[in-house]
């Protein structure tokens, strides 16, 4: 039942894409007992040690929030951090080579905005005082449009777009306006110094206490696939355990559009992205009765850490071909070109950090060492997840065996005995460090 569970799982949720190369970036191990999930950062550098440093640091999407406040400590000691999160066009910034770039980008920006203030008078039933505010109701929900707010506010000529609304005396008149001027900076213009406007309207309270009598009453049943895994196995979410919120932190990504486009392109149709989007599909309803069988056993557990680490050649893994081409392959060529226009700059940074997800990382290498002659200089291993089989007697057994080989290999040989001897110690400590665990978790009971 388990397996099978298990199997299913691993054939229907993209997080467990993971694919092998020769430097591998994904790993399960088993050591006294625990089985654990591992994935790797690994840094490049040119041979003769000039230039930026660039790290793959791969990451899945549910782990221990240990996991995660390891990967940030290794994030911040980077100048630049290039995350994935698919985005409206609007996100990524609004410079351009031209002033019809410009101006188009500022307006897929203003659109990006405009998203996202239905979102807060959803919530609020008005529109936000300012910016600012916006920014903060929009970050405090999910860090990682920290920066592309940022960049959003901001016109294709580098001033800030201006904000207004107005209450109005009805709710025919209550509306908000966002404006860039254009080339010029100037009120009015035509050509790329025409001015720009979005304008929508909200409601006031009166108006939303009688749009709502009128509405059927509806359950909302969304709910969230990869919240639902984590809960089975005892983690957490990788958006709800990391702010995005940093200086240095840039979105790096396929925009939505394109992303959709590609597909509509080749007339492809990509399973996996039709199931994970449809709230309230079959394949949905299956995964969700599976997780709800199987949620906090250990045994589940273990066999999902098995088959993330197991990973697997990109023909084996749990995407199909053109979602290996979609979600891999061309967001993935988004990420290096934003990396050569970093490392091409006037000022490239010391260092960059690519945070994406391990399934990601070895189209990643073979890039940094065809395109950007850099090679491997060191790794890095993350436990991501862990589940301990053992009882408190049965590790009790191994740490008084352990002790004992350690007392025996130094009477032998006391000066020739520290290599042995160091890592028996590294398995003495683990041990004593989970039966601490163990006894704090019967005294809290």
């Amino acid at each position: 039942m388990l397996a099978a569970t298990a199997s299913i799982l691993m054939a229907s949720v993209t997080i467990t894409a993971s694919a092998q190369s020769e430097s591998p970036f994904v790993r399960s191990k088993s050591v006294d007992g625990v089985t654990s999930f591992e994935t790797a950062t690994r840094s490049y550098r040119r041979a003769d040690g000039t230039g930026a440093t660039v790290s793959l640091v791969g990451v899945v999407h549910i782990g221990d929030r240990s996991y995660y406040a390891d990967l940030v400590d290794v994030l911040d000691n980077h100048a630049i951090v290039l995350y994935e999160s698919v985005l409206p066009r609007g996100a990524f910034g609004t410079s351009g080579d031209s002033d019809l770039d410009r101006q188009r980008r500022t307006q897929d920006a203003m659109l990006f905005l405009r998203g996202l203030i239905a979102r807060f008078i959803d919530a609020n039933d008005r529109a936000p005082q300012t910016m600012n505010e916006l920014r903060g109701f929009i970050v405090g929900r999910d860090t990682r449009l920290a920066r592309p707010i940022d960049l959003a506010c901001s016109d294709g000529w580098g001033r800030a777009l201006e904000y207004a609304r107005d209450e109005g005396s009805d709710a025919a008149h209550r509306k908000y306006e966002l404006i860039s001027r254009g080339a010029d900076g100037a009120v009015g213009g035509v050509g790329f110094d025409l001015d720009l406007v979005l304008s929508g309207q909200f409601l006031g309270a009166q108006s939303v206490m009688e749009r709502d009598k009128k509405r059927p009453q509806k359950q909302d049943d969304k709910r969230d696939l990869y919240l639902e895994l984590a809960d089975a196995l005892g983690v957490a979410l990788q958006v709800r355990s990391i702010d995005y919120d940093r200086r240095g932190w840039e979105p790096a990504d396929l925009p939505l559009e394109d992303l959709l486009d590609s597909l509509w392109k080749r007339g492809e149709r990509s399973m996996t992205l039709e199931m994970l989007s449809n709230d309230s599909g079959l394949q949905q309803g299956v995964i969700r009765f599976l997780l709800s069988m199987v949620s906090k056993s250990p045994e589940f557990k273990k066999l999902v850490v098995q088959a993330l680490g197991a990973g697997g050649k990109r023909g084996d893994s749990a995407l199909g071909d053109v979602d290996a081409r979609i979600i891999i392959d061309e967001r993935n060529d988004a990420v290096i070109a934003q990396l050569k226009q970093l490392l091409a700059s006037a000022t490239p940074p010391k260092s960059v950090a690519i945070f994406y997800g391990a399934a990601h990382m070895p189209d990643f290498e073979a890039s940094l060492r065809a395109d950007f002659d850099l090679e491997p200089v060191d790794v890095l291993w993350h436990t991501a997840m862990s589940v301990d089989e053992w009882i408190v007697e049965k590790i009790e057994e191994r740490l008084a065996r352990f002790e004992e080989n350690r007392a025996s290999i130094l009477r032998a040989d006391p000066s020739g005995a520290y290599p042995e001897v160091a890592r028996i110690d590294g398995r003495i400590l683990s041990l004593k460090k989970r039966l601490a665990t163990r006894s704090d978790s019967s005294s809290q009971h």
